[in-house]
């Protein structure tokens, strides 16, 4: 299956999706995964307890959504899923400057889930190479 994504916006009337609403919303789809977080920007009174924790280590779930409860904003970064060996899965999240949630993957039912949640979401236009 061809590499595919979606893009939504973090912000509804309802308040800010944060990464742990994301994170909890794929349920068990990503039961067992670990992440590499990639942080470019955050907004966060633990700030460096975060940013400490997530440099060069693989986290897995439970523990991401802990850290970004309701006052860590993922402003910039990436998630990168690792499978139980630590093998790159092929789904990636980025946060684009608190306003974007971009979901990259061959894996459709994660798909599926982003657009049942979240409706407003679009297909992501395809990135060069150069983009990353």
């Amino acid at each position: 299956m061809a590499k595919s994504g979606l893009t939504f916006q973090c912000w509804r009337d309802e308040g800010r999706v944060t990464l742990a609403d994301l994170l909890t919303s794929l349920g068990s789809i990503i039961e067992g995964y670990r992440w590499r977080l990639v942080v470019d920007e955050l907004l966060s009174p633990r700030y460096q307890e975060i940013t400490e924790t997530a440099e060069g280590r693989l986290m897995e779930t439970g523990q991401l959504i802990a850290m970004f409860g309701n006052d860590a904003q993922l402003i910039d970064g990436e998630l990168t899923a690792h499978d139980a060996d630590g093998s790159i899965v092929d789904l990636t999240i980025r946060a684009l400057d608190s306003t974007w949630w971009d979901v990259e993957t061959t894996m459709q039912e994660v798909l599926d889930r982003i657009s049942l949640l979240y409706p407003d979401a679009k297909v992501l236009p395809w990135r060069s190479p150069e983009e990353g």
